[in-house]
């Protein structure tokens, strides 16, 4: 079962940012226009972060029947694309960072001690938080067995992102590949998720493997990666520079809309869709695409704008990894101070709710940041930080604009040289074709 922070237990797993969408671009092939970082996916990791704590928070308040059911029922459910959104990120920032660069076991090694680490610290910790604290779990091999087999709690993200690393490797580099197999995943994911729902499933390993444990499964997942690693090696290609946000902010009241209409509750297998498995709805792919599409498109000339925002989101994303771990902890506790105001009806428990998620998120980020400023900073997927670490990595921007920019003459050089050549060696031979 998972981990739990609401009064009663209910399985509201989430998840964090992956730690590759928290890394600067400090490699692969930059343009001499192109970005250090995306600031578009620093404000979708920003608000994917608080919309985690969301999740969690939305169990808190009076949900007897009516309209207190419905509300925080649809609150939760639209709060959801974190998830998604989170996954989507990961092929995005991966794929704008290194480009069409095969990667290999270095690589594999840095990312898997950025998640299997803190998994493996931490989920002892929440295992017996949940027993002892929260009470959601019962003391007993049977229920702490499936505990750990699904992930240990929230922290089964953990466990599916190292999947995602390793598909990274496998992944077609070329563009029009990449393109052709963003497609195949976006249908696989889908009839999987379908499936999963409306389709009977026997039991033994099959119910296992697809119901009981699909969502820590990458193949469940699988087609916002791949639109992410799409996106991410089509905006490195435009140096960082996407195209209109306005037609995906039009579709995100469609999309929520949609979502919340489409009743699960009649399917074979409705018992999988809530909780963790609503995560897993087909409908929360136009939703997820049309709030990330919105957000890394048309955040970018706000925070251009407005500079204390940019650091902020910045600094949010920096340690969201952190945040995700600690939330549920501090939760528990800032939960029962509000628990009074909380189970008052509605409209009055929106305000409580609007205070417990800005405690709960405040009071994260301040651990995650400390902590991160500590030799304990790789249990939350971190390096550690330096009070000179800021002017380091600024100084490390530069240089690598430095070298875009020098390398931009040279690559124009050594065309004007090629050219040349072939036409003093044949002259109006076919014309050149390079592969896309």
């Amino acid at each position: 079962m998972a981990v739990t922070t609401a009064p009663r237990p209910r399985s509201s797993q989430t998840l964090p940012a992956p730690s590759d969408a928290r890394d600067d671009h400090r490699d692969g092939a930059p343009g001499a226009s192109r970005p250090a970082r995306l600031d578009g996916a620093d404000a979708l990791r920003a608000l994917a972060a608080l919309a985690v704590i969301v999740v969690h928070t939305a169990h808190w308040p009076l949900q007897s029947h009516g309209a207190d059911a419905a509300v925080w029922y649809s609150v939760t459910l639209v709060a959801r694309f974190c998830v998604p959104a989170f996954v989507l990120l990961t092929g995005l920032v991966l794929a704008y960072r290194y480009g069409e660069e095969k990667l290999g076991r270095d690589f594999l090694l840095r990312r898997a001690r950025r998640s299997v680490v803190p998994w493996l610290i931490w989920a002892p910790i929440f295992c017996l938080f949940d027993i002892f604290v929260i009470g959601g779990l019962q003391p007993s091999w049977d229920a702490v067995r499936d505990w750990w087999s699904t992930g240990g709690g929230h922290l089964y993200f953990l466990i599916l992102v190292p999947q995602l690393y390793v598909l990274m490797l496998v992944w077609p580099s070329r563009r029009r590949a990449s393109m052709i197999a963003a497609g195949v995943a976006v249908a696989v994911q889908l009839a999987l998720c379908t499936v999963r729902l409306y389709v009977p499933m026997p039991g033994g390993a099959l119910h296992q493997g697809v119901l009981a444990h699909g969502f820590e499964e990458f193949p469940f997942w699988v087609g916002y990666f791949a639109i992410g690693v799409a996106a991410g090696r089509m905006l490195a290609a435009r140096g960082g520079r996407g195209g209109a946000a306005w037609p995906f902010a039009l579709l995100v009241a469609p999309a929520t809309a949609l979502l919340l209409w489409v009743d699960v509750s009649g399917a074979v297998n409705a018992g999988y869709g809530d909780g963790t498995g609503a995560f897993l709805r087909p409908l929360m792919l136009p939703l997820t695409l049309a709030v990330c599409g919105a957000v890394v498109l048309g955040a970018p000339s706000l925070l251009r704008r407005t500079p204390r925002l940019r650091r902020a989101t910045s600094v949010v994303g920096r340690h969201s990894l952190g945040i995700y771990i600690v939330h549920p902890l501090l939760l528990a506790w800032l939960g029962k101070l509000l628990m009074p105001a909380l189970q008052t009806h509605l409209p009055w428990s929106i305000a409580a709710l609007a205070g417990l998620t800005a405690a709960t998120a405040i009071s994260a980020l301040m651990v995650a940041a400390l902590l991160a400023r500590t030799p304990l900073a790789p249990i939350i997927g971190e390096e550690r930080r330096r009070r000179g670490d800021r002017r380091g990595a600024e100084r490390e921007r530069e240089l690598v604009g430095q070298r875009a920019r020098e390398a931009s003459p040279q690559r124009s050089s050594m065309r004007a040289t090629s050219s040349s050549l072939r036409s003093s060696a044949g002259g109006g031979g076919a014309p050149s074709t390079r592969s896309t």
